[in-house]
């Protein structure tokens, strides 16, 4: 924990010293691309909260400050796991207060290894069932597990989680949740929209994760397993974290061969930097995520850092809808 502290402290001096010279404390609100935009998303990762340093929470109230005076409404806030160091009742509490005092409107949430493998007070399974109970009383649903499918705009998000009572890193994901995951796909992909599959871990194979973290992606045989009921449908963006990437274009691409955007087999995968840590390979500070803009026919994905308030065009990838 202490290590991680240093880290997270050297980030949070830095952008409270300097902080005012890239506009952290000034407002700038931010449009879409275009005006016909038909479902607006904000997406981060790794959040990393711990209620033994407060300043991590501040840090993310100012990205979703960012998200909420934006100029086109964001429809959705998406973080997609590790929403704290420990999962610990105290740092998940302080998650959710944070969301809750800076983002009033609708959010998909997603858990990841930290949240449920990392519990310091909880099992596996109490910890998710405490996220649920949050989760719940945030947003007014009533899901029954940490793995769930809603719509938003007419779009529909489907969230995987781990449902293993031992694991670290590495999830397990049981029949049901696969046969879940296919079944929605199968429900909600037959009217040309697009469909974000979100969950923590990446795939393996995409984003170079044997680079940046061998081992890193979200293990077999659940990995081919999604990959192949991803595969059948057309339009799918599986969204993910947990390897601390960065943003990754063209460039690293060849390089090295990590990109935080892939198409494999008719699939886009989009992997997000670490907002409250630092990231390696590309872009390395945090604050960072995605903006994810649907249009008619095509998906505008645009890198931002909704605490310093700018773009990152470099990185910015159009993909053309089926």
């Amino acid at each position: 924990m202490a290590f991680i502290n240093v880290i997270i402290s050297t980030i949070v001096a830095a952008f409270t010293a300097f902080g005012p010279l890239f506009g952290v404390l000034a407002p700038s609100p931010f449009k879409a691309k275009q005006d016909d935009v038909l479902l607006n998303m904000s997406v981060i990762s790794d959040t990393h909260l711990d209620e033994a340093f407060s300043p991590l929470a501040w840090f993310l109230g100012i990205g979703l400050s960012d998200m909420r005076n934006a100029k086109t409404p964001v429809d959705v806030v998406a973080v997609t796991g590790d929403l704290t160091n420990y999962g610990d009742e105290g740092s998940i509490d302080e998650f959710f207060d944070t969301m809750q005092k800076n983002w009033d409107g609708k959010a998909i949430i997603a858990m990841g290894n930290h949240d449920i493998g990392h519990v310091e007070d909880k099992t596996h399974e109490e910890a998710r069932q405490y996220f649920v109970k949050k989760y719940n009383d945030y947003q007014g649903l009533g899901i029954e597990k940490s793995f769930y499918s809603t719509e938003i705009k007419g779009y529909t998000f489907i969230v995987l989680t781990d449902e293993s009572d031992d694991s670290w890193d590495h999830p397990d994901l049981y029949q049901e949740q696969l046969d879940f995951l296919d079944a929605e796909l199968a429900r909600s992909g037959s009217d040309d929209k697009p469909v974000f599959v979100i969950s923590h871990w990446p795939l393996a194979g995409t984003h170079g994760e044997e680079v940046a973290w061998d081992d890193g992606d979200i293990g077999e045989p659940y990995s081919t397993q999604i990959q192949q009921i991803l595969e059948k449908y057309e339009n799918v963006f599986y969204i993910s974290g947990h390897i601390h990437l960065g943003l990754n274009g063209n460039f690293t691409k060849e390089q090295f061969g990590v990109s935080s955007y892939d198409r494999r087999n008719g699939v886009n995968y989009l992997n997000l930097p670490s907002y409250g840590l630092f990231s390696r390979y590309g872009t390395l500070l945090g604050g960072r995520g995605y903006q994810v803009e649907v249009y008619k026919d095509q998906v505008i994905l645009r890198a931002r850092n909704f605490v310093t308030h700018n773009w990152f065009n470099l990185y910015e990838t159009v993909v053309e809808l089926d």
